[in-house]
């Protein structure tokens, strides 16, 4: 740094600022010259920070919302997109193995047994013994509390309530 420029500070040692200074004033600087650059320093060093603040406080408050939105979108591809790449998965070893059964008549074979699957269903959910949901094994039928029914009343079935 020559003697006849203001010091600037990018030296964090304060004896070098100071060195700086006082060979800027023995070097012809003027006091005007250093004071106004001082005051010009601290302003743009408040201004900075008030920026870094703001931005700060900002971040606060948008940091949550997007780690909550990823959050989101992995919990959808996680709950959603994952199991229908199963099924995919699933549907095609399936296909592949009917068509290599069957051979021609494949797709009449893949339409009777997803035919004789809903009627599987439907043949359990109309025994009248049946809460009308989906067994789980090892979890009781839901009884009818107040108002809320689980249940379908079929046709012919006493109504319990």
């Amino acid at each position: 740094m020559s003697t006849d420029e203001l010091p600037s500070g990018d030296d964090p040692s304060p004896n070098s600022v100071l060195t700086g200074t006082i060979g800027y004033l023995n070097g012809g600087g003027t006091l005007g010259a250093l004071l106004q650059g001082a005051i010009f320093g601290t302003i743009v060093s408040i201004a900075t920070g008030g920026i870094n603040l703001i931005q700060s406080v900002f971040g606060l408050v948008v940091a949550p919302l997007d780690s909550t939105a990823e959050g989101v979108g992995e919990f959808v591809s996680a709950t959603v997109i994952e199991p229908l790449g199963i099924i995919s998965t699933s549907a095609e070893a399936s296909a592949t193995s009917i068509a290599s059964q069957f051979g021609p008549f494949a797709f009449l074979a893949g339409v009777a047994v997803l035919l004789g699957g809903f009627w599987i269903m439907i043949q359990f959910l109309e025994q009248p013994e049946t809460s009308d949901t989906i067994a789980i094994p090892g979890f009781p039928d839901l009884p009818a509390i107040g108002p809320i029914d689980v249940g379908v009343t079929e046709d012919g079935e006493e109504d319990e309530n």
